[in-house]
């Protein structure tokens, strides 16, 4: 965001972080779009664990991160924590759509062995269904 001549910003952003959930075949689809960082990362994580508990049997879930314009260390914690969630749970946790930017920060962090990433949501959930 940057100020104006005046001073006034020339666009505020409406939420730093907009997270939309819904069922499709038997899979959690959690659609993120914004910034995932120390701002935002504690909503998305809750946000994703009060669905997976809303699940009936082993939650199946696919973070759809398409849309995530920047992850920190923070947004990264938040997914390392639901991925052990699903695990613990007997479940399975993948993302889908990441962009180079955030494909290369999950391998350069060594958490691409555990954060399995999919190039489109239909193949993340093609995935999880088969297993």
């Amino acid at each position: 965001m940057s100020l104006g001549a005046d001073g006034p910003p020339d666009r505020v952003p409406l939420e730093p972080l907009r997270i939309r959930s819904r069922v499709r075949d038997d899979c959690l689809v959690v659609e993120a779009e914004g910034e995932l960082t120390i701002l935002t990362a504690d909503r998305l994580r809750e946000h994703v664990l009060a669905d997976m508990r809303g699940i009936g049997g082993p939650p199946r879930v696919v973070l759809d991160v398409g849309e995530v314009d920047f992850c920190d260390s923070s947004g990264l914690n938040a997914l390392i924590v639901i991925w052990k969630s699903a695990h613990r749970a007997g479940g399975e946790f993948v993302l889908a759509r990441p962009e180079r930017r955030f494909r290369t920060i999950i391998e350069r962090s060594g958490l691409d062995r555990h954060l399995i990433a999919h190039p489109t949501r239909e193949k993340a959930i093609a995935a999880l269904t088969a297993q």
